[in-house]
């Protein structure tokens, strides 16, 4: 699992990576390549998953743990009289998990398709100015 804080740069560790391995050694699925990237106001996953449906990909939150994830029944690929020696674009079965911080606003996230890549917009909530600066009046 991994976990999203603020900010994004202390996000990525050899830790991750190592994590990212072993579960890929540990299942047969595929582990999608994942950008992310971060503003004042909200991060952003991009994940390569090329050759999929909008159909075939399911993002869900769990207690608070974003889930993307897609279990497509693969083709077996038959090329006559010849032999597939590597395989490596294979993002039909996979499970991405990320803990969400608290400052996410679960319900204003939005996720788009395109071109193989899918973006995941976590906005941040919005602090309200008015409650951190108060005048308060003597009485």
């Amino acid at each position: 699992m991994t976990y999203l804080t603020s900010p994004a740069k202390d996000l990525y560790s050899p830790l991750m990576e190592l994590e990212r391995l072993l579960s890929k050694a540990a299942t047969s699925q595929s582990v999608p390549k994942v950008n992310i990237v971060q503003n004042e106001d909200w991060t952003e996953l991009r994940i390569a998953i090329p050759g999929l449906n909008k159909k075939d990909i399911d993002i869900s939150i769990n207690e608070n743990i974003l889930v993307v994830q897609s279990s497509k029944e693969m083709e077996t690929e038959k090329i006559e009289g010849k032999t597939i020696l590597l395989k490596e674009f294979d993002y039909a079965n996979f499970k991405l998990e990320y803990k969400l911080s608290e400052n996410v606003d679960i319900e204003k996230i939005d996720a788009k398709y395109d071109n193989g890549i899918l973006k995941v917009k976590l906005p941040f909530k919005k602090e309200d100015d008015s409650a951190k600066n108060k005048k308060i009046e003597l009485k």
